[in-house]
This record gives structure tokens, sequence and C-alpha cells, in this order.
């Protein structure tokens, strides 16, 4: 179906930009810009007219007159004004946990504490050989913000069975904070853990009143088992604050 603010998508894409940037110059939220698409909300503020006009380069009274309902045609007259729209990102590094490569992975000496060796489960950049760096992912740092973690404790990794199916599929990719506060399994959420065996990605959900602390560990795929560990017994890499999912 076709909305009267379809428009206004392609042009945020024409000028390089995006919904969501495009709210934040208008300081209005995201949400509201995204119902214009699909007509919930009609209409921008009067009080955000002149700055939307001026972002989109479209004549002020050409935009008050679409905006009002007046008129559902559009001209683009005028140049944008002066407006940066230069996205900064990131550098988040995908790690080859898995020896997907077919690399022989060798513990260096810098690498000691890597959470992958048996004697330390630690993870930070400055500690993870660059032999397990399958790719970096330029990430803008909004989005980063969004999701709440900062960009020296971000990390992706690739989902490689269905046992979160259909949460996680295999193949997606998982950016992961490893920060101290992503370590943490409270609240209850989806992490990144070493098992023991290898690095898998579940469920995890604090037992309550447990003595020693105990976690559940569960699949969202009802094929796998819930089991239980030891706090203590589980290697916590992240937790999982977003899914890049496969199509």
């Amino acid at each position: 179906m076709k909305y009267r603010w379809n428009w206004l998508r392609d042009r945020l894409e024409e000028l390089g930009t995006n919904p969501s940037r495009f709210a934040k110059d208008l300081d209005w939220p995201a949400s509201r810009v995204y119902e214009l698409f699909s007509g919930k909300t009609k209409a921008i503020p009067l009080d955000r007219v002149a700055k939307a006009a001026a972002i989109l380069g479209v004549r002020l009274d050409d935009m008050i007159n679409f905006n009002s309902g007046l008129t559902d045609n559009i001209c683009f007259s005028q140049k944008p004004d002066n407006i940066s729209y230069e996205i900064n990102t990131s550098s988040v590094p995908e790690l080859d946990l898995y020896n997907l490569r077919d690399t022989v992975f060798s513990v260096e000496p810098e690498v000691e504490s890597d959470f992958l060796n048996e004697t330390g489960y630690t993870y930070t950049a400055s500690l993870t050989s660059p032999k397990r760096i399958k790719d970096n992912w330029k990430i803008p740092e909004e989005y980063l913000e969004e999701i709440n973690i900062k960009h020296n404790n971000v990390y992706i990794i690739e989902a490689i069975s269905d046992s979160m199916y259909p949460t996680i599929s295999s193949g997606d990719k998982a950016i992961v904070d490893t920060s101290p506060k992503g370590r943490f399994p409270s609240p209850d959420g989806i992490f990144a853990i070493w098992d023991g065996l290898g690095v898998t990605i579940k469920r995890l959900e604090l037992i309550p009143n447990s003595e020693p602390p105990a976690l559940k560990i569960i699949s969202d795929n009802p094929k796998h088992n819930t089991y239980e560990r030891l706090v203590d017994q589980c290697k916590i890499i992240g937790r999982v604050a977003s899914i890049i999912k496969k199509v």
C-alpha cells in the first residue's frame, strides 16, 4: 500500500542518511518517523516542520502544505542546508572461534589469558590472537549506543547450530557484549558461553535462591535439552545484544 510519506524514505536514502538519523536531527522519536511510512502518524509536529524542510531541501511553504494535508505533491526545489550525514562507524571483529578456516590456532605468549585457554577466561581485544579474527564489520556507533554497548567490548560470533532456532538460526551473526556487565547472567537473556567443548549460544536463567548460585541453560529449540550448571562452572563470554539474521 502506498502512503503519503513514502517519498521520505527515498529522499533520506538519496541524502545518504536514514530515518533514525533524521529523527535524531529533529529531536523526535524514531518510531514516529517509521509510523509516517505506515500511515499511523499523519504529520510531523509543526515546531519541527521548518527543520525537516531544511534537512530535506524542500521549500518551507511546500513542506507546510504537504504536512498539513493541503497537497499530496512534494517538490525538492532547493539544496538541503549544510548538514553533515557522515555516519561514524566502529570496526567490530568477527571471531573465527570454530576454526572454520581450517587454521591451526597456536597459543602465543601474548594471548595466554584468552578465554579459549583452559587457564583463563577473560576476553578482551588486546588478548585475542589476530589469527582468530575472521573479519571486521563496520557498525554505526549510533547503533552500538542504541543497544547500549561500547565499541571496545563488542564482538561478532556466528551461530553454527540450530539449538536456538527459531530465535537464532545457524549462520546468524550474534553481536556480543563482553563487558563485565555483559558477562553477568542477570537479568535473564541470551549469552555466548564456553561449555567445555566449544563456544555456543544459549538462553541463561539464574535459578532463584540457589546456593551456590546456579544457572538453567536453555535451548529455544525444543529438540535440545535444558540443563543446569553452577555459575562458577560456566564460562560466560558475553550477552547477545543483537542478531544479524540471514534471510
